[in-house]
């Protein structure tokens, strides 16, 4: 899995790396943290789904 991380890019604003392309740019250091946590939550979700046996378990 590729990491996601927050780099600042200048003037003070900041983008989201997902391995080495960039999601969102021009963001302030506060948006750029939602949105990396963001990223990094779907991809929790998207791995629970992949499980087998995930959908009974959340019923």
């Amino acid at each position: 899995m590729s990491k996601i991380m927050v780099k600042p890019e200048g003037h003070g604003t900041h983008a989201v790396f997902w391995g080495d392309k960039p999601v969102a740019f021009g963001l302030s250091l506060d948006e750029a943290e939602n949105c990396s946590t963001f990223l990094r939550a779907s991809l929790r979700v998207h791995r629970t789904h992949k499980l087998p046996g995930a959908v009974n378990r959340r019923v």
